[in-house]
């Protein structure tokens, strides 16, 4: 009975461990699984375990057996990334993009003058505004293919805000003093008056009363013929047309600061209502049947997504909020925010907070949030992955995933730097002049 039972133990044995090896042995010869990521520079090294793959043009597609992998992208005088990844058998893991940053990046002067104040790009992104200061501030516009400059306004303040059409801007000097300025100078050699020709424009049309606001808040061009504005009061929004004298009252009451679409000014009302108005019809109606908070309401801010009717607002009270159709209600998605946007494809939104930025994945509807110290709220950069911000006049490059940072350079000047998307080349002010760095 006992040489039964020992038999039959090992045949228990031999059996637990064969099921185990086979096990093993098909994990082990099982179907492969696919590490798939595009490298930046393309010459970057990727080492998958300690072994070396070669790329094709900087994309790598590699075969992998399942289990845990560590991950090692470089190249010399460049960051480096490294992370694990766990692939299944038969599982595709694409990465995606992967950029790897110069330790020391190469700079290039745009243009040399130590007095430069601020710089802003133009629409079209082929123009430098910029500001120098000397007795008085002079304007000048810098012609990034010919490289020429020209002076063509002279102001005795910095200003306040300042928004661009493809030949003019307008900016707020301060004390109710708004200008329009033309770019070039050559078609009209001084600049207008905002300020006197709309208070002129509301008593020709016989649209001043005693109580009626005289004082600009906001103003923006707003169609392809830019001499037509949209300025807002304390108490209206009108159509004004600076050259004719047309003027248009086209809402009554309080609001919020108001964001310029295609075909529609949004804005949310003195009573919390998000509405719009159509530029073809000036006729208002709402958009979402949610009230929104009245609190501070001068602070509100509206974001849309280019292609879609869909929104992140941001509440004087700081709350965020974000309205996925006209007919749903808003997902509260963060509190104690100070701005926020969406990202360059849209999928997420970017919160900025106190110390602390979030990340809200609009498909997954999760949000994370990462400690970042920051001067200026961050911005987005390349693509999903990737942040701009600063902090003490350095620049860097925040990689959210791996939570890493990069310095790009650390003599920004008054905070002022640029991102152009379409050429990923950032610009920024130092005690020289205006810089430009690229990838």
């Amino acid at each position: 009975m006992k040489k039964i039972l020992i038999i039959f133990l090992i045949i228990i044995i031999l059996g637990i461990g064969t099921f185990f090896a086979f096990s093993y042995y098909q994990k082990d010869s099982g179907p492969q699984g696919i590490l798939r990521l595009k490298a930046y520079p393309s010459e970057a090294v990727l080492k998958i375990n300690n072994k070396n793959y070669q790329n094709d043009k900087g994309f790598f597609n590699i075969q992998l057996n399942p289990g845990e992998h560590n991950i090692f992208l470089s190249i010399p005088d460049y960051s480096f990334i490294e992370t694990k990844i766990n692939i299944k058998s038969g599982e595709i893991i694409d990465l995606g993009d992967f950029f790897l940053f110069p330790n020391n990046w190469e700079k290039e002067n745009v243009v040399l003058d130590e007095n430069i104040d601020q710089f802003y790009l133009t629409p079209d992104s082929n123009r430098i505004v910029y500001i120098s200061k000397s007795s008085k501030f002079d304007w000048y516009l810098f012609n990034r293919s010919t490289q020429e400059k020209e002076l063509f306004w002279e102001t005795s303040s910095l200003p306040l805000d300042i928004s661009f059409s493809s030949k003019k801007l307008v900016a707020n000097l301060g004390d109710n003093n708004w200008q329009i300025a033309f770019l070039p100078k050559s078609l009209i050699q001084n600049s207008v008056s905002l300020t006197d020709a709309f208070k002129k424009a509301l008593t020709d049309a016989e649209l001043k009363q005693g109580t009626t606001s005289l004082k600009i808040i906001q103003a923006d061009f707003y169609s392809q013929e830019d001499s037509n504005l949209i300025i807002r009061t304390e108490d209206a929004f009108y159509f004004f047309n600076f050259l004719t004298g047309a003027i248009k009252r086209i809402y009554e009451g309080e609001s919020s600061p108001f964001f310029l679409d295609e075909n529609y000014i949004y804005f949310i009302k003195g009573n919390g209502v998000f509405s719009k108005i159509s530029f073809d019809t000036k006729e208002e109606s709402q958009v979402s049947l949610y009230s929104f908070s009245i609190e501070d309401l001068e602070n509100t801010k509206i974001r849309k997504k280019d292609d879609d009717n869909e929104f992140l607002i941001i509440e004087g009270s700081q709350k965020a909020c974000y309205l996925e159709s006209p007919q749903s209600l808003p997902s509260i998605i963060g509190e104690n925010i100070l701005d926020g946007n969406f990202s360059l494809n849209e999928q997420e939104i970017l919160l900025t907070s106190r110390n602390k930025i979030e990340i809200y994945n609009l498909e997954k509807q999760i949000k994370s949030s990462k400690t970042l110290y920051t001067d200026i709220p961050a911005t987005w950069f390349l693509n999903n992955d990737y942040l701009l911000f600063l902090k003490d006049k350095t620049l860097n490059i925040f990689l959210i995933k791996e939570n890493k940072i990069w310095p790009v350079t650390s003599d920004v000047k008054n905070n002022n730097f640029l991102y152009d998307p379409s050429i990923n080349y950032i610009f920024y002010l130092s005690d020289k002049g205006i810089l430009k760095v690229g990838i």
